[in-house]
């Protein structure tokens, strides 16, 4: 059931690619892949520090669950921009609603089925969470800046 769920988690957004136009891809990649080496980057941290440890869907991915920040979070990403972006109060009320979703609802539900371990408070986590959706959002608006002012 667990492997079940993982394939789902990392096939699922993936899939949900072939509904989003190729211009909105394109234009939000960057942000997915700049909070993908983010998140890698606190994955490794959590790792070393033991904050969180997650079952992978490999016997490879002990470290960045791949589900998770190769899939999940790099498509959602993409699919929260494309509705928000340019309406940062609509964008941040999205993120602290699904973050909070996420850490106080789903996180727990992956405790249960034994496929995440966590020794990091929920409410560290979920500021962390949205400390990156902030973050992300101004390397959205810099990157673009940059892009017009290249054009000119």
């Amino acid at each position: 059931m667990n492997q079940i769920l993982q394939w789902l988690l990392f096939l699922m957004p993936l899939a949900s690619l072939l509904l989003i136009k190729e211009k909105v891809f394109k234009r939000f990649l960057p942000v997915a892949l700049f909070v993908t080496i983010i998140n890698t980057l606190f994955y490794q941290a959590a790792y070393h520090y033991n904050w969180w440890r997650e079952l992978g869907l490999f016997d490879w991915d002990k470290i960045a669950n791949i589900p998770w920040v190769y899939s999940a979070y790099l498509i959602a990403t993409i699919w929260i921009f494309k509705f928000t972006y340019g309406r940062f109060k609509i964008y941040l009320l999205t993120n602290l609603i699904l973050d909070g979703v996420y850490i106080y609802i789903w996180y727990p539900i992956l405790q249960k089925l034994g496929l995440a371990i966590s020794e990091l408070s929920p409410h560290i986590s979920y500021l962390l969470m949205v400390g990156v959706a902030i973050l992300i959002y101004l390397f959205q608006m810099w990157f673009e800046k940059g892009e017009r002012s290249t054009k000119n």
